[in-house]
């Protein structure tokens, strides 16, 4: 086109050579004047950025948007004929079947998958990002989700610490599925990870693991995979999308293992770890029908196993891991778990040969009370290495109380938590004497440090509702039961409140089992003997010694009740308890060689993902340890 003398308008010109350009594929910024210092510089680096997305996504946040979308609609229905959204076919995803067997993550092949995309549907775009879609029924994407009201992505550059650039890549191609997924961990499963974080204070779930895994393919995938198992198991989700994620993070973890930085990095720890979960949790006989036509290996569990303590080992070991709080808490609070179910030692130890957790006084320290408890102990003839543990436990116990009574307390409960399990595996070291060169004990020692390792793992699992009987105290209530057969009442004389705590801890740690009737007895027996005669006279002689009342006290308060219907009842007292138990005059020769022939347990029960909000077990001996579930199976 000319203009009135002939010459080519040059705002035609410069139109016709922009549309003959091809789009551009970067976008340079000058260094000397940072974007996010410029106006002008944030303008053209969103100008880019949403130019990039509508070509990928026929979108707009023009005001036209609507009018363009549909004229852009019909044009391609009439030209083409082909639906707005069309659908992507799956393929059949493979299924772990084809994993080899592996003894070291260095020539680990985890299996090879194809990729597999997943059945998408008409989404809608979140209004915040106006990049993700929204689970249907939201307005908001997961990552959207998580920001404070104040906080906006198109007014913020980067989000909080763990999160990404909200124009940034994606791990995973989020569609209505894994929306559905991440708002099932956010919103169900991570509330509750902390067990002793009742008012669900942290958000470290959100920031440190969950964060974490949206830049690590490997470990979005585990994640993904844990949370559709849950969801599978409340019956909302399909085993389909267990597979597809399983198969997903299986082929990023062997990429990854190609690198020697990335094969043992945070994040390809962390995939393995979920994937060891969830192949626990596929151990459950509510999977059978699922797995068993599709040939998987039985030793998949242990594959990831091996896998996980070997990076961790190439990494220094767990204390290593201290780039991620997360993923070193969750190993060791399943680590410590599982050593307690089977009594054995805890597959990745925190411990060194040396290894005190001994912290400073805590500020809720009661320095008379704890001064007290340890001079029950001294004058019980307990040996030193065993007070030492009981001062630190000391200190966790105030702590704890300081937690669970002020909203505004300053601690943090994964620390909190991660205390729990270091003394747990220590009274387990104790008592398995690795690291004690005295190998005599009596069992007034014994019965003290099973006692004291029940009442840590009481007072720090997730508070449940329900009166629920604790599975992973059976074995160790057995035990306990056995110790102090094997004493007489004048090893009590000169600390009687000791006793009373020990038969106290052990009656509440049978609450609901077949060894309740044994520890009420002798408990009733005990509170006859010294003159106590309320639910509030044993609540206060046993907060003299180490107690958490916030646990503890609505559980005293029903043994008091049962206490009160057994001395009601016709068989109040038999002379055949003072035969049978820490008040009897002279301990049985069968009682003492039973002690002391002891194999601990015979035992042992898999580690099961806990299904949060799911009580489809019934009775299947399950113990709820925050993020996990562990079987006893006897």
């Amino acid at each position: 086109m000319e203009d009135r003398k002939g010459i080519p308008s040059k705002g035609k010109e410069k139109s016709s050579q922009q549309q003959a350009q091809p789009p551009q594929a970067f976008l340079f910024i000058d260094s000397s004047k940072p974007a996010q210092g410029s106006r002008q510089g944030r303008r053209n680096a969103r100008s880019f950025v949403m130019q990039r997305a509508r070509r990928e996504r026929p979108w707009s946040t023009s005001k036209n948007a609507g009018k363009q979308a549909s004229a852009r609609r019909s044009s391609d229905s009439a030209s083409v004929g082909t639906p707005d959204a069309p659908l992507t076919q799956p393929t059949t995803p493979q299924t772990p079947a084809d994993l080899p067997s592996v003894g070291d993550i260095e020539y680990a092949q985890y299996g090879s998958y194809t990729d597999n995309s997943v059945f998408l549907s008409k989404q809608t775009v979140c209004i915040e990002c106006q990049i993700f879609t929204c689970q249907p029924g939201q307005s908001l994407c997961p990552r959207c989700i998580l920001l404070p009201p104040s906080a906006s992505f198109r007014t913020a550059g980067i989000v909080s610490e763990g999160l990404l650039d909200p124009f940034g890549s994606f791990p995973v191609e989020v569609d209505s599925r894994v929306s559905e997924l991440l708002t099932h961990f956010l919103s169900v499963m991570s509330p509750g990870t902390i067990a002793v974080d009742i008012r669900h204070q942290s958000d470290l779930i959100r920031t440190d693991w969950f964060g974490r895994a949206l830049g690590n393919s490997a470990f979005m995938h585990s994640l993904l995979c844990a949370a559709a198992v849950h969801l599978y198991i409340v019956g909302k989700g399909s085993y389909f999308s267990i597979v597809y994620h399983k198969a997903q993070a299986v082929a990023a973890i062997n990429a990854a293992l190609s690198d020697p930085e990335l094969g043992i990095s945070d994040g390809n720890i962390a995939a393995v770890f979920n994937l060891l979960c969830v192949e626990e949790s596929l151990l459950l006989p509510f999977f059978h029908d699922e797995t068993s036509g599709e040939g998987e290996e039985p030793n998949q569990r242990m594959i990831h196993l091996n896998g996980l303590r070997r990076m961790v080992e190439l990494r220094g070991g767990l204390r290593a891991i201290r780039t991620h709080r997360c993923l070193q808490a969750f190993i060791l609070w399943h680590s410590t778990a599982h050593a307690i179910a089977s009594f054995e030692p805890p597959y990745l130890s925190p411990l060194d040969p040396t290894h005190s957790s001994r912290n400073p006084n805590s500020s809720a320290y009661r320095p008379g009370i704890s001064q007290h408890f340890i001079n029950l102990c001294r004058a019980a003839n307990i040996r030193d290495s065993l007070i030492e543990l009981v001062d630190d436990l000391l200190n966790f116990a105030a702590d704890l109380n300081a937690w669970f009574e002020d909203p505004a307390c300053p601690l943090d409960p994964l620390d909190i938590q991660n205390h729990s399990s270091v003394l747990e595996c220590l009274f387990l070291r104790w008592l398995r004497n690795d690291s004690n060169a005295e190998s005599v004990r009596m069992p007034i020692e014994e019965a003290l440090c099973i006692a004291l390792l029940i009442f840590v793992v009481g007072v720090s699992e997730a508070v449940s509702p329900n009166a629920e009987p604790h599975y992973l105290h059976f074995p160790l209530s057995i035990r306990l039961q056995e110790a102090l057969r094997a004493i007489c009442r004048q090893d009590w004389m000169a600390s009687p409140d000791l006793l009373l705590w020990i038969l106290s801890i052990g009656a509440i740690a049978t609450l609901g089992a077949h060894d309740f009737s044994w520890f009420i007895r002798q408990l009733t027996v005990a509170c006859g003997e010294f003159g106590i005669a309320s639910s509030c006279a044993l609540i206060a002689r046993l907060q003299q010694c180490v107690w958490v009342g916030f646990k503890l006290n609505p559980a005293a308060k029903r043994l008091w009740d049962e206490i009160s219907l057994l001395r009601l009842g016709p068989l109040a007292i038999s002379t055949d308890i003072y035969s049978t138990g820490p008040l009897q005059f002279q301990v049985p020769d069968v009682d003492y060689h039973r002690w002391q022939t002891k194999t601990w347990f015979d035992f042992e029960g898999p580690i099961i993902p806990k299904p949060i909000g799911a009580s489809v077990f019934g009775d299947e001996g399950l113990y709820d340890a925050g993020l996990f579930y562990v079987r006893i199976t006897p």
